[in-house]
């Protein structure tokens, strides 16, 4: 903490802000840094890079990317994902050849009608429940409740 007067304690390490020569000298590299930038590439730059492209396309290695070799079971998955995908396809062209317009337009419909039943749905609302109940205000029966009671007693009387 700061003594009365702003004064630091012996124990603090002094907060020191930069100086105006500090941030002036920073300012002039910043400056220079960003018009190098603008000015692009040196000469020597550009021969390097020429020269580090010509030996990358010259070796036939592509990119520094590694891509591993899919697995067996992303094969397997991949093979049927195209043998479903080409028996819908033969499915559709069947249905489209062999079915009068009149049916494939009831069917499309039909499958319509069932995507918004299925999909487009709203939730069933559901009663919220207070989470700051405590067990001890649940009373809890052990006994059946009257209806069901009388109900089971007059089951037992006409057996």
């Amino acid at each position: 903490m700061a003594g009365p007067i702003n004064q630091p304690d012996p124990g603090e390490t002094p907060i020191v802000e930069p100086t105006a020569d500090e941030i002036e000298r920073w300012a002039a590299l910043e400056r220079e840094r960003r018009e190098a930038w603008l000015r692009g590439p040196t000469e020597e730059q550009k021969a390097a890079w020429a020269a580090r492209e010509h030996e990358r396309r010259r070796s036939g290695q592509r990119s520094q990317l590694h891509i591993p070799a899919p697995s067996a079971d992303t094969l397997r998955t991949a093979q049927y994902a195209l043998r479903e995908a080409q028996l819908a396809a033969e499915g559709a062209m069947s249905l489209a050849v062999n079915v009068s317009v009149r049916e494939l337009f009831d069917l499309l419909v039909r499958a319509g009608r069932e995507w918004e039943d299925e999909y487009t749905s709203r939730p069933v609302r559901r009663r919220r429940v207070a989470l700051d109940v405590v067990a001890s205000d649940i009373e809890v029966s052990t006994e059946p409740p009257a209806s069901k009671a009388a109900a089971s007693s007059e089951g037992v009387a006409q057996g």
